[in-house]
């Protein structure tokens, strides 16, 4: 029979000890948005510092649609004021960028002041002021996207950094003790002046005045 004969005999058989380990399977994993993606994912994968109180699926922050949301790893901080990250900017109309700045630019202002306020140890007890975080996403929104090209990535990049200041809010005003809160409090301060960062990259002379960022307790 032809199976049977090309069999090898039992002596040229290897033993499994000899056997080439089997490659190990790479399985694709989907990120909350659905995207399948070759990398390990999580709500810390790629930054340690990101707050911890994210939910896996993304279910308990404000702009679901956030840079966990589309690769479903958290995006490094940015420093104030450094433009390496990301290399280079999405292209908005001008005009677009002042007509935002000049409806929302005031509120995103009271609420970064509003952050640093919490400053520990001289934070007030919970709740927490209002930071205006809806109206940093809108603004976002009109300085990093147009009509014509869609969402970039840095849009989702921006939402991140606003829904880990919505997070690290909660969870100070939940915190069980100060050096927890402090914790948090300065992992949102980090997302806040990230989040700054970003919007000071589009905001050129011909647009307003930039944004101060929050300083050190």
């Amino acid at each position: 029979m032809l199976a049977s004969s090309l069999a090898l005999p039992l002596s040229l058989a290897l033993p499994l000890s000899l056997l080439p380990p089997p490659l190990p399977a790479r399985a694709a994993t989907f990120t909350p948005g659905g995207t399948l993606v070759d990398t390990p994912v999580g709500i810390a994968e790629g930054n340690p510092y990101a707050c911890p109180l994210r939910s896996p699926d993304n279910s308990n922050v404000l702009f679901k649609q956030d840079y966990y949301f589309k690769f479903g790893r958290a995006p490094a901080f940015i420093e104030p004021g450094d433009t390496s990250f990301p290399a280079a900017m999405p292209f908005v109309m001008s005009k677009q960028r002042y007509d935002a700045l000049k409806a929302l630019g005031g509120r995103v202002s009271d609420g970064a002041r509003s952050y640093a306020s919490c400053s520990p140890p001289s934070s007030p007890a919970p709740p927490l002021p209002d930071l205006n975080l809806r109206p940093a996403g809108l603004l976002a929104n009109s300085l990093l996207a147009s009509e014509n090209a869609g969402a970039p990535n840095e849009l989702f990049l921006a939402r991140w950094f606003v829904n880990e200041v919505q997070l690290c809010a909660e969870g100070m005003a939940a915190a069980q003790g100060p050096g927890e809160r402090a914790e948090l409090y300065e992992t949102g301060r980090r997302a806040y002046n990230s989040y700054l960062t970003l919007m000071n990259r589009q905001i050129t002379a011909k647009v307003g005045d930039p944004f101060a960022y929050i300083p050190p307790p």
